[in-house]
């Protein structure tokens, strides 16, 4: 709640800071939920005459986006769950929706830093050094995510300059990611040092397990892309071989669940443990 204080100029904020992850983490849900709808009836990829109406697909009529001739899914065999996102009308309201991701973890970055280096207990020391460091990068990363939307995957496959376009789209996902992973591992730290894990079977050294999980999840998920991009797979990701491709999607898939779905749960427990933060804002002068 926001209430006045005795003395003028000032305003109390009391709040708990996990509700704006969480808030966050659900726009980032909401972001591809309602790109997979725009793109399934309102895109129109490759561009044709007489398309259906968006009316016309809702009532039955096929879709006009046609997946499989988009860049990304000729460049790897299958398509990301960002190529509903690539194409108008999809990607504009995809730039708009973003914000609810982008800001809400803006916001939470900056009350997580001074959470952390607020703390006068020794125990918090390593993790204050880590977070001075980290903190300000994941702001960066966080906050130019975005170009994702600028910078889209549409050129020529099979020729540099089409390459060129989705190493520009990727980079800024790429670096979302590496955030992802230092927030986590800030997260864990924090919430093991605070003894207040919000589930009683979750041990530390679980905690600990779940941050090199992600840690090796964001390698593999780099050196995959990067290989294609050099020229050289790990591994085929075609049609043709099935369980390459499988194999492709699950460490797709399971970034996605990784890195929003066991935070938004954890952000949802954690902001009602009563570990509320108070912000206080006074006029000096």
């Amino acid at each position: 709640p926001l209430t006045g204080g005795k003395v003028y100029g000032t305003k109390t904020m009391q709040f708990n800071i996990e509700r704006i992850r969480l808030f966050g983490l659900v726009g980032g849900v909401l972001l591809l939920l309602v790109g997979t709808f725009v793109s399934t009836y309102a895109v129109v990829f490759p561009a044709k005459d007489n398309p259906s109406t968006f009316l016309e697909k809702l009532m039955g009529a096929p879709s006009d986006f046609d997946s499989e001739k988009t860049f990304i899914y000729q460049f790897f065999g299958f398509n990301h769950t960002c190529s509903m996102l690539d194409f108008n009308p999809s990607k504009t309201i995809a730039a708009l929706i973003i914000m609810l991701h982008v800001m809400p973890m803006d916001f939470f970055i900056i009350c997580h830093y001074l959470r952390i280096t607020s703390q006068t207990d020794p125990k918090y020391d390593n993790l204050k050094k880590v977070t001075k460091i980290f903190s300000p990068l994941q702001f960066a990363f966080m906050t130019y995510f975005f170009l994702v939307f600028v910078n889209s995957p549409d050129g020529v496959y099979g020729t540099q300059a089409g390459t060129n376009k989705f190493i520009a789209h990727y980079t800024p996902y790429m670096l979302w990611q590496l955030g992802m992973v230092m927030m986590a591992i800030q997260q864990c730290w924090y919430i093991a040092l605070k003894d207040m894990i919000p589930l009683s079977w979750v041990t530390k050294e679980m905690m600990w397990t779940y941050c090199q999980m992600m840690m090796v999840m964001f390698v593999v998920y780099t050196a995959f892309c990067w290989a294609f991009i050099v020229g050289s797979p790990l591994w085929p990701t075609t049609s043709d071989h099935p369980v390459g491709q499988f194999v492709a999607k699950c460490v797709m898939y399971g970034w996605d669940l990784i890195s929003i779905g066991i935070p938004a749960y954890f952000a949802y427990l954690e902001s009602s443990d009563g570990n509320d933060t108070q912000f206080t804002f006074k006029e000096l002068q």
